[in-house]
């Protein structure tokens, strides 16, 4: 019997040894890579595990490979990983011309340049029934903010708001500047009903931002987002802003600015670069900043940094492999993007 028992305890460590030799099972290693994680404290590391589209560590390499094994282990050769870009405003529609070709041409240059989704505002019904024709198709998400016009109004009241997880196309909410007043009410009426955002064009809409903010209060509305196409405003304004849990940054003169926002583009001479160049020089921000303002920043401004803008533990596998390194200090080369991943799937590969 003591022989049995003897024999049972050896069997037991042996298991429990190889299995601690084999290390614990996920389903994707990317390693020999330099991995800036984008979060408050600056993480950065050489390996990232991934199980179920979500990310299960990220550490030095060595920690990684002992410490886990999978089926697809992926060296990148030295490369930079960052969470996928978000481009928070893809002006598109004043196109003439707005079809699949077209759609697709945008998704493929959002895509070389390590965006994963798409903030478009200010659509019509029609342009939304194109993008619904054309949603089969889509790898990135495209978040819409449409015009509160009746004929959107109406829409959006009769349609039913999908909450699908990995659902692409994605009704944000409206996009609200100069409309009278009726028009907001409305428009923060049926937003409250369907768990929807209001944007704020403070360019064109500046009389009526007491009014939306007055609007979001009456209804309850969670708000972050956003005023864009400004820089610096005024000191009652900033603080009224301020009062209601906008999202403000400041430049280097301590004056009040918010955080850039990456304009979309469809011209192929036109390239993310550009865009990080002249925003970074507008806001007066480094290099990592600036990274921020499209990764970390843009899913706070969203309600979903919970989920993505960063790379940490328990995180959504979403993430860019640049083709080329980054300056230390700024932007000053290209960016492509080698790889894009959705949820730990390879959505866009330069080969």
């Amino acid at each position: 019997m003591k022989l049995i028992n003897h024999f049972i305890i050896i069997s037991l460590l042996n298991y429990l040894l190889s299995s601690c030799m084999k290390g614990k099972e996920v389903d994707q290693i990317f390693h020999n890579a330099s991995v800036i994680c984008m979060d408050d404290e600056g993480t950065t590391g050489e390996a990232i595990a991934i199980k179920n589209g979500e990310i299960i560590e990220i550490g030095p390499e060595r920690q990684i490979l002992n410490k886990y094994r999978a089926e697809v282990i992926l060296d990148v050769e030295g490369k930079v990983i960052l969470p996928t870009f978000t481009d928070c405003k893809l002006d598109i529609d004043t196109l003439k011309k707005w079809n699949s070709n077209l759609l697709e041409n945008i998704e493929y240059q959002e895509l070389e340049q390590g965006i994963a989704e798409l903030y478009i505002h200010g659509l019509s019904y029609k342009q939304l029934l194109e993008l619904e024709k054309f949603e089969p198709r889509m790898q990135l998400k495209w978040h819409i903010y449409l015009s509160p016009s009746r004929e959107n109004m109406q829409y959006i009241r009769r349609k039913k708001i999908s909450k699908t997880k990995n659902k692409n196309l994605i009704i944000a909410g409206f996009t609200v500047s100069n409309q009278d007043k009726s028009t907001i009410l409305e428009a923060c009426s049926i937003a409250k009903n369907k768990f929807l955002q209001i944007g704020v064009d403070y360019n064109s809409g500046k009389k009526n931002i007491p009014l939306v903010i007055q609007s979001l209060q009456n209804f309850r509305l969670d708000h972050r987002w956003f005023v864009f196409n400004m820089r610096e405003i005024e000191s009652k304004t900033v603080k009224l802003l301020q009062e209601n849990n906008f999202f403000l940054c400041l430049n280097k003169n301590n004056k009040i600015t918010f955080p850039i926002y990456l304009f979309g583009t469809i011209q192929p001479t036109c390239k993310l670069l550009d865009d990080l160049i002249i925003y970074s020089e507008l806001n007066h921000l480094d290099l990592i900043n600036t990274l921020k303002s499209i990764t970390n920043w843009a899913h706070y401004l969203s309600f979903s940094e919970k989920l993505d803008g960063t790379l940490e533990k328990g995180k959504k596998a979403n993430f860019t492999i640049l083709e080329s390194p980054i300056g230390n200090r700024k932007i000053n080369n290209a960016i492509y993007a080698n790889r894009v991943y959705q949820n730990g799937k390879e959505i866009y590969s330069m080969e």
